[in-house]
């Protein structure tokens, strides 16, 4: 009799356990977002952005320099770092993370000198959400 019970009693836990399975996988993990930016026709100094709105998480950032990919993991945010970017690299973004019932807001900013400000410079920004349980 003692074993009836411990059976039922883990085939219940089971089914909880599986439930509360199913519904998370409703809301991705994790999701992925990049903002690629122009390829540099000379060198620029890049200021790279990232913020977390309400309930976003955001796990890690990659962003491009002229050594290549640098990757802060769990950073603090809001994060900004600034890297001069020689002629022919390309500006480039990338995030790990969640927005959940918030938003992720991934930016860039060049010009030509950090000091001077430039008509020619230019930006990009994208906004990422949770929408249906996809990432946009």
């Amino acid at each position: 009799m003692r074993l009836t019970g411990i059976v039922s009693s883990l085939l219940v836990a089971s089914a909880i356990v599986q439930s509360c399975d199913e519904r998370l996988e409703l809301t991705p993990a994790h999701c992925n977002c990049d903002i690629d930016g122009v390829q540099l026709d000379e060198q620029r100094s890049v200021t790279y952005q990232v913020a977390a709105h309400d309930e976003a998480f955001v796990s890690s950032i990659t962003y491009h320099t002229n050594d290549g990919p640098v990757t802060t993991n769990h950073p603090s945010l809001p994060f900004s770092t600034s890297v001069q970017l020689a002629k022919g690299q390309t500006v480039a973004l990338k995030v790990e993370g969640n927005p959940g019932k918030g938003a992720i807001v991934l930016s860039y900013d060049t010009n030509n000198d950090p000091h001077t400000p430039n008509v020619l410079s230019s930006s990009a920004s994208r906004v990422w959400v949770l929408e249906d349980g996809i990432c946009r």
